[in-house]
């Protein structure tokens, strides 16, 4: 059994159309269903079914799919191990970070790995949702992640690295953007700023469960997952948010954050890798995570 068609039975699996595996793989279409076509006759069952659009696994390639990806992930691994100088210390290691769960956290972990690693290439991709995280580090396109607390995978580990006070986002001349501190039921009539509903945004429905236990439903004015434009929708006087007190650059624009209540609405932050032996290049990584970002005990705060 070839690596290649491995690869090609992947990607159609991933996005059940031939053209855009395709192009991912850099092929043409014929070449990923003659290469499917082996597989097939190699395995001897068929691994699709052509006759539905999109095209979808038959009950033996969804049995085949998982260990064919782990089987990859292993090549890819032995790849690395073979070119590294010192597999521990060089290579490559995918970070996925969510908005408001890895900013106060991500900057002095990224710069402390480049510092001490210079051969280790940590590349981050932030502006997901965290549900989305996890997603990308059970099936192995990320290997470690910043995200929410609120939300577990079976096959992903997590530890609790943060736990943040939300503030409120007001605009500057906001009647109560001088004040030291606010309740967050004052708020109650202002318009807010928030993640979409379909983006999955966890800090939302962190948002919406702060302002039910403050006792109101917020009126959303307008939604955003990008968040240097919610804070431009705040500053512009289009409403106001709630944003993790330490994410919020000081004189970065013409809005201010205002502790609320004694920082009693907070929201948990978790650092997550795949649940599965792990190389020892994410092994590292993890011990520069350890000493930045021990674990929280949860009943300390």
């Amino acid at each position: 059994m070839e690596i290649r068609w491995m690869r090609a039975f992947l990607a159609v699996a991933e996005v059940s159309n031939y053209g855009r595996a395709a192009e991912s793989l850099r092929i043409a279409q014929p070449a990923v269903s003659q290469q499917i076509q082996q597989l097939e006759r190699h395995l001897g069952v068929r691994l699709f079914d052509r006759g539905t659009r999109p095209i979808r696994l038959t009950s033996a390639g969804e049995q085949f799919l998982e260990p064919c990806r782990a089987a990859l992930k292993a090549v890819a691994w032995a790849e690395q191990s073979a070119s590294a100088g010192n597999p521990a210390e060089e290579g490559r290691v995918r970070v996925g970070f969510s908005g408001a769960y890895g900013q106060s956290r991500l900057p002095l972990f990224a710069r402390t790995v480049r510092k001490r690693y210079p051969k280790l290439e940590l590349v981050l991709d932030g502006a997901r949702p965290s549900g989305l995280i996890l997603d990308d580090i059970y099936s192995g396109k990320l290997d470690l992640g910043f995200v929410s607390a609120a939300l577990s995978h079976p096959e992903v580990s997590t530890r609790l690295i943060s736990v943040e006070p939300l503030g409120a986002l007001l605009y500057a001349d906001h009647p109560l953007a001088t004040r030291s501190e606010i309740s967050l039921s004052e708020l109650r009539d202002d318009p807010f700023v928030t993640n979409p509903a379909a983006s999955g945004s966890t800090l939302r429905l962190d948002v919406l469960a702060a302002c039910h236990d403050a006792g109101f439903t917020p009126e959303i004015a307008q939604e955003t997952s990008d968040g240097t434009t919610l804070t431009a929708l705040v500053a512009a006087g289009v409403g106001v948010s709630l944003i993790p007190v330490s994410s919020h650059r000081t004189g970065a624009v013409d809005a201010v954050v205002v502790p609320t209540d004694g920082g009693r609405h907070r929201i948990r932050g978790a650092l997550a890798w795949a649940d599965r032996p792990r190389t020892p290049l994410l092994e590292t990584v993890l011990a520069v995570a350890e000493e930045l970002m021990p674990t929280i005990d949860e009943f300390d705060k």
